[in-house]
């Protein structure tokens, strides 16, 4: 799917139809003073609580099969990083 560029201002006039974009699968480029901040795309994960399998043998199986895999995933946050590595908006991404 195409990834759709708007601004911060886009964004808080109107917050409801950003969220329907990003809930429908739309990946969004957000931009902040003419420059790209963050690229965001809804999580590809089922939630346990609408799957069509919730509280069945094979959830369960699928739960623990992906908290044994959380110590292998990428960390979001980044702690050795400075305060102005991880925010610095100048910075191209």
């Amino acid at each position: 799917m195409k990834t759709v560029t708007i601004s911060t201002k886009e964004i808080r006039n109107d917050l409801e139809g950003f969220l329907r974009k990003l809930k429908h699968g739309q990946r969004i480029q957000v931009m902040y003073r003419s420059r790209p901040l963050v690229t965001l795309a809804a999580q590809e994960e089922i939630d346990a609580y609408l799957a069509e399998d919730a509280g069945t043998r094979s959830a369960a199986i699928h739960s623990v099969k992906f908290v044994k895999n959380l110590p292998q995933r990428e960390p979001v946050f980044n702690a050795n990083k400075s305060f102005k590595e991880l925010y610095d908006v100048t910075r191209v991404l």
